[in-house]
């Protein structure tokens, strides 16, 4: 048996005609680079969210990028901040989280992770706030929505901008609201593995300040306010109309799938929860888990775990196993030391398969061959 973390082939086929008839509508109107697709997208992502503005993008990191910039611009009436402007992040995710940060011209502020949820811990937030802080950007780690009821509050005793990196809980919700909808602005990611996949790079923004939704189209347009005007340096980081219709296509089926992904998560659930050496992910109940990711931690042999699975075709995986203050391309940063929740995920996770599609058989499989690795 092959199981692999993610299959996109069966989504496909059930996808397969929704998608061919947005294409096909694309091929009719011959408009590519943003257009009516990207609008009429960008205003069923904005209503789902329940935002007063969505701005389609080229990439889940250009959303971060083009918010940061769009941030500078409103604070600083320039497209970057400057190195001593902090930006408050998480170690444990992936690059373009902190990547985005020094590209706006800002220093990363590294700080520890709540050891239960993967996600930024709020004490270490407030600890390494300084009077150089501007902002915050908490992740959304594996689906898992962060405290934000607490960043929002510590956002604002101490004036500072919430950028969230929603990239992996498109769909996800904290207290009943949507994520990416707390802070300025919300940033997302279609890359095809996603639980919302286009057929390529793609991203979104999420706000409901009107002047950084004007900023923000400036931006991914080369800074233009109208054709060959550009007011400041931008990007072309343009959503293109092929992306924008397999997002539509997809979109209405999001919940259907985000569901069917927490009925594979409980049964995982059902037997983890009497393996002593695992412990299953952890989400509170006001918390709407949508599963990009299920990662479990394992108490000791990990990657002895790990080999056993890939050898019976299990395709499961560690995401992340290189944390990023141990990265040259952050030693630029500041280091809010301990990393005690950090370096506890990073020697014990791994995650495994899980997507809309997976059969009961494979379930089945994935869960015998990790008892029987154990007993």
């Amino acid at each position: 048996m092959n199981i692999p973390i993610l299959d996109l082939k069966k989504e496909y086929t059930f996808l397969k005609n929704d998608i061919t008839a947005q294409l096909k509508s694309c091929f009719k109107n011959q408009q590519w680079i943003l257009g009516n697709k990207v609008e009429a997208f960008e205003k069923r992502a904005a209503k789902y969210l329940k935002v007063k503005y969505a701005v389609g993008v080229a990439s889940g990191t250009d959303a971060l990028i083009l918010s940061l910039e769009a941030l500078a611009l409103k604070l600083r009436s320039k497209p970057q901040f400057s190195a001593k402007d902090e930006i408050i992040t998480t170690p444990f995710t992936f690059l373009a989280t902190a990547e985005s940060i020094v590209r706006s011209g800002a220093t990363p502020v590294f700080v520890d992770i709540n050891p239960d949820t993967f996600n930024i811990d709020t004490l270490s937030i407030k600890k390494a706030i300084t009077k150089n802080t501007v902002g915050i950007i908490p992740v959304h780690l594996y689906g898992q929505a962060c405290e934000m009821d607490e960043i929002s509050k510590i956002a604002k005793e101490y004036n500072l901008f919430v950028v969230e990196d929603a990239a992996q809980a498109f769909g996800a919700e904290y207290k009943n609201r949507k994520v990416g909808t707390f802070g300025n602005c919300g940033a997302f990611s279609f890359f095809p593995s996603k639980n919302l996949g286009a057929f390529g790079d793609a991203g979104l923004i999420s706000t409901n300040d009107g002047r950084l939704s004007e900023l923000l189209k400036m931006l991914r347009n080369h800074g233009q306010v109208r054709q060959y005007d550009a007011s400041f340096i931008g990007h072309n980081s343009r959503l293109d109309a092929i992306q924008a219709a397999v997002l539509t296509a997809k979109l209405k089926y999001i919940d259907k799938f985000n569901t069917l992904r927490k009925k594979v998560a409980y049964e995982y659930d059902k037997v983890f929860s009497d393996v002593k050496e695992i412990e299953a992910p952890f989400s509170p109940d006001y918390n709407r888990h949508i599963y990009h990711l299920y990662t479990i931690k394992v108490a000791s042999n990990r990657n002895k775990l790990l080999k056993h699975l890939n050898s019976a075709g299990v395709q499961a995986r560690i995401y992340y196993p290189v944390p990023l203050y141990e990265m040259k391309a952050f030693k630029s940063a500041i280091f809010k030391k301990p990393y005690k929740g950090a370096e506890d995920a990073l020697s014990k996770v791994i995650s495994l398969p899980i997507y809309p599609f997976l059969a009961k058989g494979q379930i089945k499989h994935i869960i015998k061959s990790i008892v029987d690795f154990f007993a």
